[in-house]
């Protein structure tokens, strides 16, 4: 029984109630047509400066999900650089009421920064294949298991045979209270939008090192937890990013 006092209470029930459907028919049943919306109430229209070109932009026109990686090696610098640019830190920590405080490469609600990510590796040049847990503070990778589990991964991710050849996959995990202690419900969704932010920067980051990327959302979150060894209702997985060579 969750206590309605708790502020992860009505986020945790939506979030332990949309685990994906893993059937044949799950993801083929819906339109696959775009829809573009034009509001009521328009009067004019006004046309904008066509936009320059720079580094960002060519970036940002290359970026695409890819499902054919192939399975070559990847250097422990691009993986390096993937977290570093994810979600690491871009200023020494500077101490508030005894606890250090980290500015990073996204923006987090209060500052909290709730994400935690994980790194599932095979083929990484100098890494042994296996789990890693990303320490921000030194950047570096704490070993949780030396074990390929990408094999491991297939029931769990629907996608799995776009990402089977992928040499990491991150995996982004929550700690709710991390945020929801100071937002309560709508914390959810600051947690949410700075996953986005995160995949975002990591498939930038993979372009421009020659790296493609897929972000996955549909994955069965149970188990993913479990192989994480996550605490149930505190912590949970809610983006997964691929990366490796085309």
């Amino acid at each position: 029984m969750i206590p309605f006092e708790d502020p992860t209470t009505l986020s945790l029930l939506f979030h332990l109630n949309s685990e994906p459907w893993l059937n044949d028919e799950a993801y083929h049943s819906s339109p696959m047509n775009q829809e573009l919306k034009v509001p009521e109430g328009v009067v004019g229209e006004v046309p904008l400066p066509r936009p320059q070109k720079s580094a960002l932009t060519d970036l940002l026109s290359r970026r695409r999900s890819y499902r054919d990686f192939a399975p070559v090696e990847m250097p422990l610098a691009h993986a390096s650089e993937l977290l570093a640019a994810g979600y690491g830190a871009v200023a020494p920590p500077r101490m508030g009421n005894q606890t250090p405080f980290l500015r990073r490469t996204v923006p987090s609600a209060g500052g909290l920064f709730p994400l935690e990510l994980y790194l599932f590796t095979q083929r990484v040049e100098g890494l042994d294949d296996g789990l890693y847990h990303y320490d921000v503070v030194a950047h570096s990778l704490q070993q949780l298991r030396s074990e390929n589990l990408f094999a491991t991964l297939e029931p769990m991710f629907y996608t799995y045979p776009f990402m089977k050849n992928a040499n990491v996959v991150i995996a982004l995990a929550a700690v709710f209270l991390r945020t929801q202690t100071k937002y309560g419900p709508r914390g959810y969704r600051y947690i949410l939008l700075e996953a986005g932010h995160v995949a975002q920067n990591i498939c930038l980051r993979g372009m421009e090192l020659g790296l493609e990327s897929l972000c996955m959302g549909g994955f069965v979150d149970s188990d993913l937890n479990d192989l994480l060894k996550l605490k149930p209702k505190e912590e949970g997985v809610v983006y997964t990013v691929a990366a490796g060579f085309a």
